[in-house]
């Protein structure tokens, strides 16, 4: 990160729906941090940070709502510094962090902690809390303590809280300081052994079957108990058909429901098991072709209201190993992007790809939404969403390399971002 007294980001095409400037190309003049011109052509004799890419575009900055860093515990796989610098490579500004560490995070304390390692960086760091003690689905934590310090969310990760008392008296909790449960949704009993999606290739391959009907059951207990408690709720990485209709219909009954989709999800398919790379491991898994398609049209019609990464560093040992052992999960920061623009540019105008990734997931998280106009402090990604590239191994800036689109073709690229008074190019 340089930080500079002035930047100038020269004939940028402005993307930000809430701004006057919005599809215009203009200079955007950043003076300690706050935006001081928007013209056509500034003028400057002070020493400044220039900025002359072609078809630079810029929009407010992208927040990725679902990342997971290593760091306690696991700090191998990635820790807070590393998965930064892939936030910011992606493009990201900020990135809500789940809680799934060693020990988990919990209190106080231990959200504290990851805002103080976090400070220095030009991302910013915004951490979820645990919505039991230990992730062991027993007993509830002291959320209100940790929202009072910081936690934007509470969720147990992947592990599904089953006990259906535990996850009413969550969403009653927050309701008194207007938290956000957060709930990945697959029945652990249901899905105990699944290794990839239920149907033709699982059968075909010999692989334990993850059925989609073990994410349908939980998301209608989920929205039953939304009805129930009135409280507020985000559905994490939603991967079926019949869940995008129980949300659609959860939405038109105006339940504080919102939801997101990993970015994985949007661009493959269960057909990519052919040759039992565990890269494409993921839960919950990829699906079908058809429902690959119905998740790109939910998107389209307002259904899904975020795209998220769903970043899971995994160490080399845990994923080249029998398919049956390796670990879930990829990493992801660094294409989700990429990934969503190539899979939507056709279907989507830009602006609402990109409120998937900045205006979106900042509402469903109530944070303050950066805005590109005069006065405003600068919090902005800058991208190119026409470029044509290649994703290399060597791009990686993660500790884990656990990806499968190495040498994967994309259309559209984060080429930097500004934040905390400081500008970060990627190179």
């Amino acid at each position: 990160m340089e930080n500079m007294k002035h930047i100038i980001l020269r004939n940028v095409k402005i993307i930000d729906t809430r701004s006057i400037h919005h599809n215009q190309k203009k200079d955007i003049l950043i003076e300690n941090g706050i935006i001081k011109e928007i013209e056509k052509n500034i003028n400057l004799k002070s020493p400044f940070f220039e900025t002359k890419i072609k078809n630079l575009h810029v929009s407010p900055g992208w927040l990725d709502l679902h990342a997971r860093f290593g760091e306690p515990g696991f700090e191998y796989r990635e820790n807070i510094e590393s998965g930064l610098n892939a936030a910011a490579k992606g493009g990201f500004t900020g990135v809500v962090v789940m809680p799934s560490t060693d020990p988990p995070i919990e209190t106080k304390t231990d959200i504290l902690f990851l805002q103080k390692k976090a400070s220095s960086h030009i991302v910013d760091i915004m951490p979820t809390g645990c919505i039991t003690k230990k992730c062991e689905q027993e007993e509830l934590t002291e959320m209100y303590e940790m929202h009072l310090n910081g936690a934007v969310a509470f969720t147990d990760d992947k592990k599904t809280i089953s006990n259906t008392m535990l996850i009413n008296n969550a969403l009653e909790y927050v309701k008194s300081f207007n938290g956000l449960i957060m709930n990945s949704c697959l029945d652990p009993y249901l899905n105990e052994f699944g290794q990839i999606n239920e149907g033709v290739i699982s059968t075909k391959m010999g692989l334990s079957p993850s059925p989609e009907l073990a994410e349908d059951l939980m998301i209608s207990r989920d929205l039953s108990l939304l009805r129930y408690t009135q409280s507020k709720l985000h559905l994490s990485t939603i991967s079926t058909k019949n869940a995008l209709k129980k949300i659609k219909k959860a939405k038109n009954e105006k339940l504080n429901i919102s939801s997101d989709v990993a970015a994985h999800n949007l661009i493959l398919n269960d057909t990519v098991f052919n040759n039992f790379n565990s890269d494409f491991k993921v839960m919950p898994p990829l699906r079908g072709e058809t429902t690959r398609l119905s998740l790109i049209k939910a998107i389209v019609n307002g259904t899904i209201d975020a795209v998220s990464s769903d970043h899971t560093p995994i160490e080399i040992e845990s994923k080249k190993c029998e398919f049956q052992e390796a670990k879930f999960g990829m990493i992801g920061l660094e294409t989700v992007f990429p990934i969503i623009n190539t899979v939507l540019k056709d279907k989507l105008e830009l602006e609402k790809i990109i409120d998937l990734i900045s205006v979106n997931p900042r509402k469903i998280i109530h944070q303050k939404i950066p805005k590109i106009e005069i006065n405003e402090e600068a919090n902005i990604t800058m991208f190119d969403p026409n470029k044509e590239w290649t994703y290399k191994e060597s791009d990686i800036v993660s500790i884990s390399k656990n990806t499968p689109f190495i040498n994967y073709k994309f259309i559209g690229k984060p080429l930097g971002i500004i934040n905390k008074r400081g500008i970060l190019m990627n190179r």
